[in-house]
C-alpha cells in the first residue's frame, strides 16, 4: 500500500502544490544559473502554458516554468477550465512580443525551451496563477520563481479564482457516489510514514491525515475507482499523470 501514499501525495504536489525538496547543484549545475535574456517573437498559442516562438528564424517550443494548466487534448476531452487558460494566454501575448529567461536546465525531456516569459515586464506565469488559470509545478532545479507563484497561487486558492472554484465544484464529491460502506471503515493496511520528510508529513496533515499512521481503507480505493475508474487508478498509480479534474477527484477520496 505505500505505492497509494506516494499516490496520494503526488496527485496533491501535481495539482494543488505542495513543498519540494531543495536539490543540491552540483558545481556545474551552478556555473549554469547565469540568466539568459531573449527577446522573440510569438509564432502561435498551444495551450495556457506552451507557446511558439521564432528565434533567429528557427521555430521553437517554449514551455512555462514553474505551472501547469488543464490540458485541451489529454482523454480525448479538453479538461476543466483548459479553454479558459489558452484564451488568457492569448490575451496575454497580444503584443506579440515576448523576453525569455532561462532558469538551470535549458530544455525538457521533449525538447522544449523552458523558460519564464514576460510582456512588457509582466511574467506571464505568475499572472495565470493569480487568475485561477494555472497551479504551480515545481520541478528541481528550475525554482527561482517557486515563492513568488506560490504566493500567488495560494492568493487565488483563497479568492477560488479561475479553476479553483469553476472545476472544484464540478467535481463529484465523495458523497455523492452511491456506495454503500460501513461507517467506520476498517483499514487495509498500516502504512509507515515514519521515513518521510518534514515537507511530506505536512501533505499528509493538510490532507486531513494523521502523520504517524496513514491507513488505507476499503472506502477509499472503492471511492477513487468510482470516481475515475479501475483503469484510471491503476494506470496514474503506475507512474501515469492524472488530468486536473482526476486530481480534484482522486484528492477527495483520500480526504474523506
Amino acid at each position: 500500500m505505500e505505492i497509494i501514499l506516494a499516490f496520494v501525495m503526488m496527485v496533491w504536489t501535481q495539482w494543488f502544490g505542495g513543498g519540494v525538496i531543495e536539490p543540491v547543484l552540483t558545481p556545474v549545475e551552478q556555473s549554469v544559473q547565469i540568466e539568459v535574456v531573449e527577446v522573440v517573437e510569438v509564432v502561435s498559442v498551444v495551450d495556457g502554458d506552451t507557446i511558439r516562438v521564432s528565434i533567429d528564424g528557427v521555430a521553437e517550443t517554449v514551455r512555462y516554468i514553474g505551472i501547469d494548466t488543464p490540458e485541451p487534448h489529454r482523454d480525448r476531452e479538453p479538461a476543466c477550465y483548459s479553454a479558459q487558460a489558452t484564451a488568457k494566454n492569448q490575451a496575454l501575448l497580444a503584443t506579440g512580443a515576448v523576453t525569455l529567461v532561462a532558469d538551470v536546465e535549458n530544455r525538457d525531456r521533449y525538447d522544449r525551451l523552458l523558460r519564464y516569459v514576460y510582456v512588457d515586464g509582466i511574467l506571464l506565469s505568475e499572472q495565470l496563477v493569480r487568475g485561477g488559470y494555472a497551479t504551480t509545478m515545481t520541478i528541481p532545479p528550475n525554482t527561482a520563481k517557486r515563492e513568488l507563484l506560490s504566493a500567488a497561487e495560494a492568493d487565488a486558492q483563497a479568492a477560488g479564482a479561475g479553476l479553483w472554484s469553476a472545476c472544484v465544484a464540478t467535481a463529484p464529491q465523495p458523497e455523492s457516489v452511491a456506495i454503500e460502506l460501513e461507517a467506520t471503515p476498517e483499514p487495509l493496511a498500516l502504512v509507515d510514514v515514519s521515513g518521510l520528510s518534514p515537507g511530506q508529513q505536512q501533505l499528509l496533515e493538510t490532507l486531513g491525515i494523521d502523520a504517524t499512521a496513514f491507513t488505507v481503507t476499503q472506502q477509499m480505493i472503492t471511492c477513487a475507482e468510482t470516481a475515475v475508474g479501475a483503469d484510471r487508478v491503476a494506470a496514474v498509480t503506475a507512474g501515469g499523470l492524472p488530468t486536473l479534474m482526476e486530481g480534484v477527484r482522486l484528492v477527495g477520496c483520500y480526504r474523506q
